[in-house]
């Protein structure tokens, strides 16, 4: 019985990571790829956020000077600057897409899947999660991936360097894959040239800080 409980089970993660690999090399193009904005919007790399190592990342209230930013159908709530720039896009998975000038960005980019996912599953991900980095060939790894927990949701994060296709700077990405039940949440924050990121990485905390799961 047990032999068997174990076989559903396997197979059960196996499903999920082919549904990751199906959606998520999506979520890898948006992030790397020139064309994710509106053709209103410029036509830079997407976003990135500098998280820390730590393997538990705790929240905070909402900072003075930040607006909120609530998804009850993905199950979370963030906050982010009031001064930054809300942009449009033209993926109907990115959920926000935010702008400090033409140097800080930030995205938050929502998977639906078939198979719910939790701390039992999410050791099996990691090799989706490396993939869907690694999908961009210039990527280079600075830190993780780490095992975290955001905002009450398990995950990882990774936070590499990067070849930006419109310009041929490097830049850096904090990247963060969440998992509420059967929603995955890519949050990434980005710094081009990635010689800004240390200046952003404060503000770019406080807003993965403020991130928690609401009941959806």
């Amino acid at each position: 019985m047990n032999n068997l409980w174990n076989a559903i089970r396997k197979r059960r993660v196996i499903v999920i990571i082919g549904l990751l690999l199906a959606v998520g090399l999506g979520t890898s193009a948006a992030i790397f790829g020139p064309r994710l904005f509106t053709s209103k919007q410029p036509a830079q790399a997407t976003n990135a956020t500098n998280a820390t190592n730590k393997s538990d990342v705790a929240t905070t209230a909402k900072p003075v000077g930040f607006s909120e930013f609530r998804s009850e159908q993905a199950g979370f709530e963030i906050a982010y600057p009031s001064d930054w720039t809300k942009l449009s896009t033209k993926d109907p998975q990115v959920l926000l897409l935010l702008s400090q000038g033409p140097q800080d960005s930030m995205l938050v980019r929502v998977s639906e899947l078939q198979e719910a996912v939790g701390p039992q599953q999410l050791p099996a991900l990691k090799q989706v999660t490396d993939k869907l980095v690694t999908s961009n060939k210039s990527v280079q790894m600075v830190a993780g991936p780490n095992q975290i927990q955001l905002g009450g949701l398990p995950g990882y994060y990774y936070f590499y360097n990067f070849t930006d296709p419109a310009t041929g700077q490097q830049g850096s990405h904090s990247h963060f894959f969440l998992f509420n039940g059967k929603t995955m949440i890519s949050m990434v924050f980005q710094s081009l040239p990635k010689e800004h990121f240390t200046e952003s990485a404060k503000t770019f905390d406080k807003i993965a800080n403020s991130l928690h799961a609401i009941k959806k």
